[in-house]
């Protein structure tokens, strides 16, 4: 999708500047300080007896399940059959002036679809060297590439082995996930995906969608992890949705001054979506790392065209309000945050005061509640679906169908999305797998 006021590509590293600090906000960073309207916040538990898998083994939690649909074949099918050229009698200055006109053939006007384009490639099969997984080597790499992400391999792809796709947050390069790496499995066959930190979250969350198709076409099963970490998760999680639904973030959002404003920067300028792939053709499984799923700040804040994570990332934005609100495609999600007491990076529900907690519960209770505080919101959203102890019900309804209290509530959160010791990046180094 491509809007008639986008800038054309350039090779700058703040390629899309324009579009990628305001990209989307309905708490937007440049609505001259609107204060943010209040959110309805209801909840309805369903109470059933689930047989569902452990949160911290299955998540599929948001109703997963590719979406079906391919692109559009060409809009624009036919020709125009009005373009008869004709040879000029009059060219050889009058020598022939008695020529007649020569019409040629006239075309026959087509209106069969045009073929669809090939889907953007973004899988590179050369292996990676250490030196090229810094954050040096991949920002001078993403500027190379205009801005498009790359998938490669730690080494020869091996076609039997298990696609295992490795995501970094801002601000680092692919070698900060080597301690969880260390960790996989022997059959995962390792690839990282490199991205830019100027580009709109959702653009980047497009890529890994077809970095995570184009890996599964490189593998014999259908099975692909994803294992990400920090503002990686944010982008997996959108990668997640778009495979269900590449049009889930809106195109309009509403603006605290109550104005509708165009969101941009959610489709890079001639980037073709690889096809939905069904439930048979690929079995996806998350591995989310200290998400910052609650956002920063509940205010707007005023950022910069060219850094989007700090614009995206305030709780009350479009992106995060929409982030955990759609169906996903994933069959397992797991969710771990870091026990660090003084990192508050990445807040899961334990972390927010009681008096904020008991707003949860007046929720399930059926009370009306409208809130400004978007970070509460949001965390429970990326939590609410996943499944409480083996077998268990959704965190949702476990409260829903009992006794809710902020105690509860951090109880069995705490069961739902693990806390492991260490800080926001320590926490890379415990992942079980």
């Amino acid at each position: 999708m491509t809007t008639e006021d986008e800038e054309p590509e350039s090779c700058d590293e703040c390629d899309g500047g324009a579009d990628a600090g305001d990209a989307g906000d309905a708490g937007d960073a440049g609505d001259a300080g609107c204060p943010p309207p209040e959110q309805d916040f209801t909840e309805t538990p369903t109470c059933e007896d689930d047989a569902g898998v452990d949160a911290g083994v299955d998540a599929g939690t948001d109703g997963g399940g590719g979406g079906g649909g391919g692109s559009d074949a060409g809009p624009d099918g036919g020709r125009d059959a009005g373009t008869v050229p004709r040879v000029d009698a009059g060219t050889d200055a009058g020598t022939d002036a008695g020529a007649t006109l020569a019409e040629a053939p006239a075309m026959q006007a087509s209106f069969a679809p045009l073929s669809s384009p090939a889907p953007t490639p973004v899988l590179n099969p050369t292996p990676t060297t250490a030196g090229e997984r810094t954050n040096g080597a991949e920002r001078s790499r993403m500027r190379a590439r205009c801005g498009i992400c790359e998938l490669r391999p730690r080494g020869p792809i091996d076609p039997s082995k298990v696609p295992y796709i490795s995501v970094h947050g801002i601000g680092a390069g692919p070698e900060v996930m080597d301690p969880a790496i260390n960790h996989f499995p022997p059959n995962a066959q390792v690839y990282d995906f490199f991205y830019p930190d100027n580009r709109h979250p959702m653009e980047t969350a497009d890529c890994l969608r077809n970095a995570i198709i184009q890996a599964r076409g490189a593998h014999s099963g259908t099975v692909v992890q994803v294992v990400a970490h920090s503002l990686g998760a944010i982008i997996a999680t959108g990668a997640d949705h778009s495979l269900v639904d590449p049009e889930w973030m809106p195109t309009e959002v509403p603006t605290n001054c109550g104005f509708m404003k165009k969101v941009r920067g959610r489709h890079r300028n001639g980037f073709v979506l690889e096809p939905p792939p069904n439930a048979n053709q690929l079995d996806l499984r998350m591995t989310l790392i200290d998400p910052v799923f609650q956002g920063f700040t509940d205010a707007p804040l005023f950022i910069s065209d060219c850094v989007p994570g700090p614009g995206d990332l305030t709780a009350g934005s479009a992106l995060m309000q929409t982030l955990n609100t759609r169906p996903t495609f994933s069959r397992q999600r797991r969710v771990f945050y870091a026990n660090h007491p003084d990192d508050d990076t990445a807040r899961d529900l334990t972390e927010f005061d009681d008096a904020d907690l008991e707003l949860i519960c007046k929720a399930l209770r059926g009370e009306s509640v409208r809130t400004r505080k978007f970070g509460l919101v949001n965390a429970w959203n990326a939590v609410k679906n996943l499944r409480v102890g083996p077998g268990g019900k959704t965190l949702k309804d476990a409260l829903g169908c009992g006794p809710c209290t902020a105690a509860r509530i951090k109880e069995l959160a705490g069961q739902a999305a693990p806390r492991l010791p260490g800080d926001h990046t320590e926490v890379i180094d415990v992942i079980p797998f």
